[in-house]
């Protein structure tokens, strides 16, 4: 697979979304209840937790050591972020603390990723048989941030919804 520098650029660009979702959530997320889970879900802060040891523990790992290493490695060799997660109390019952650090972590990873060179990111990451490179990685985890955040973005809209205004007059209405 040829990769090409616009799409280096592009998911450069990415990567960086996760820093400015942290930031823009610094604003809106003392008006929902982030520590309440949903039944047999997570809340908003634990996924938000999740996010960030998975990017500190598990991401920034893999591509460093790819970047370090000449020869392919095996991500066999690493625990997946679900196995290593242990939540953090103090830090979950902290949000404005959390998104600080998931910031400042993605700051450090987004410098990582745009001081690789466009041959770097040809670098190739085994799976048991599988092989891919150091980009469809990082696309990878990408992704799946985006699936994670569009779970925090509904659940911030259900907390919303059921909480707005209207939707206490409509209750009362029902209620009386």
């Amino acid at each position: 697979m040829e990769i090409k520098q616009s799409q280096i650029d592009s998911l450069i660009d990415d990567v960086a979304y996760l820093e400015h979702e942290a930031e823009a959530l610094k604003y809106v997320i003392d008006t929902v209840p982030y520590d309440k889970a949903p039944k047999g879900g997570k809340s908003v802060a634990e996924i938000l937790h999740f996010i960030d040891h998975a990017q500190q523990q598990y991401y920034r790992r893999v591509i460093e050591d790819t970047f370090r290493n000449n020869r392919p490695i095996n991500l066999n060799s690493y625990t997946k972020p679900d196995e290593s997660y242990e939540r953090d109390e103090e830090l979950i019952k902290d949000i404005q603390k959390l998104l600080y650090k998931i910031s400042k972590h993605r700051v450090a990873l987004l410098n990582l990723v745009k001081n690789l060179q466009l041959i770097d990111w040809e670098r190739e990451i085994s799976e048991g048989r599988q092989t891919l490179t150091l980009y469809e990685f990082t696309n990878n985890m990408v992704q799946e941030e985006r699936k994670t955040l569009k779970k925090i973005a509904e659940l911030v809209m259900t907390f919303r919804e059921t909480n707005s205004p209207e939707t206490e007059s409509e209750n009362s209405k029902t209620s009386a």
